[in-house]
């Protein structure tokens, strides 16, 4: 869960009883998008300087390939991405993951588990799964092993071998070896991320070039099992979302989507003058629904739409359109762009990379005039 995300979902609690503050969120997206902004420069630098965390912690099992098929009681209700007719799945074609932003090369048994977050962006893919009772997974798909430790923002981090030696004294999270690389971990081996969030780690190869990644919580490495078995190669998704974009820029393309039809909190690993310790946090659902398409523009910038939805009634925007772009109302700010006038709904775009050059006034305007939104943005069907 991204600081955006934290803001939103305290907002939420803050509010539970009475009408949603949209001002108040669209502060929390404007901040979080400088925020990304600032905090870019030091990202890239970390992901380039920095080897990918170990996942480190006690064996449990060496599973085959596929994991055993668990007997799960069916779910009631099922969110899923669509499936993708004619589409190859990651088991027959590994090297087509992530190489289309609209599709998810593999997919998840509905009476085993349920999608609410899908995410397809460049050389990854991603599911975060409900498995019921408070218990929830994170799933990694990538062509390549180092992508698949680091290729998404939300996943489940190990804490590091060597920070967590220092500062937990858990010796059971000793580091498997300084010359194991990347594909090697892969190897169906379920490890422990640490004992304060009671995480879990499985990473294996279903079939060669194809490697997959799943964390869960819980008490055993059973969640990790059942979150694995889940899974399904042999089939492709799309990756649909309560926002379309009909028009783009000369030369723009979509380079991610990403969705969540609810929002589950994931534990997360304070730093705080230099120690880094596991904090837990309590799993909150909210009953929002959060949406990005990333549209990659010439000359190396993007412009990510990103749409929160509340179905609780909303207090009226504070905030004024002070100009109209393509027939919308929009709350222009110069490197943000709020499009106001949608019921429970912000839907903002903007300059959060300041490595970037800013989206020029006529690439705005056109992505807001091919701008789709559905009816009913907190019922997936129904973006068809």
């Amino acid at each position: 869960m991204t600081d955006l995300d934290e803001r939103i979902a305290r907002a939420l609690r803050e509010q539970a009883d009475g009408p949603v503050d949209t001002n108040s969120l669209l502060t929390a997206a404007v901040n979080g998008g400088r925020a990304r902004r600032r905090r870019r420069r030091a990202v890239i630098g970390a992901a380039l300087g920095v080897a990918v965390l170990l996942g480190a912690g006690v064996a449990v099992r060496t599973p085959s390939a596929a994991p055993p098929q668990p007997a799960v009681t069916p779910s009631p209700v099922v969110v899923t991405p669509p499936r993708a007719p004619g589409v190859p799945g990651a088991a027959e074609r590994p090297a087509l993951i992530g190489t289309d932003p609209r599709l998810l090369h593999f997919g998840v048994d509905p009476t085993a588990a349920k999608p609410v977050a899908w995410r397809s962006a460049a050389q990854v893919e991603s599911m975060r799964l409900d498995l019921g009772d408070g218990v929830q997974a994170m799933v990694i798909v990538a062509a390549d092993p180092r992508t698949a430790e680091i290729g998404d923002p939300s996943q489940l981090r190990d804490i590091g071998p060597d920070k967590a030696g220092a500062v937990t004294s858990d010796k059971d999270l000793a580091s498997p070896g300084q010359g194991l690389d990347a594909a090697s971990r892969y190897n169906g081996v379920i490890r422990q991320l640490d004992r304060v969030t009671k995480g879990w780690v499985l990473r294996w190869q279903p079939v060669p070039g194809l490697y997959v990644r799943v964390a869960a919580l819980g008490e055993t490495g059973a969640e990790v099992r059942r979150a694995a078995a889940a899974l399904r190669f042999d089939e492709a998704r799309r990756c649909v979302a309560p926002i379309q974009l009909t028009a783009l820029p000369p030369g723009a393309r979509i380079s991610a989507c990403e969705v969540a039809v609810r929002q589950l909190s994931w534990p997360r690993i304070v730093n705080v003058g230099g120690m880094t310790t596991p904090t837990q946090m309590a799993v909150a659902a909210s009953d929002h629904t959060e949406a990005a398409l990333t549209v990659a523009l010439q000359g190396a910038a993007t412009l990510p739409v990103r749409l929160t939805y509340l179905p609780r009634p909303s207090s009226p925007d504070r905030a004024k359109a002070n100009r109209r772009i393509a027939g919308r109302p929009v709350f222009d700010m110069g490197d943000f762009w709020h499009v106001l006038g949608i019921p429970n709904t912000l839907l903002s775009m903007g300059h959060e990379n300041r490595w970037e050059r800013s989206p020029t006034d006529a690439e705005v305007s056109t992505v807001i005039g091919g701008l789709r939104v559905a009816d009913d943005r907190g019922e997936p069907a129904s973006w068809e």
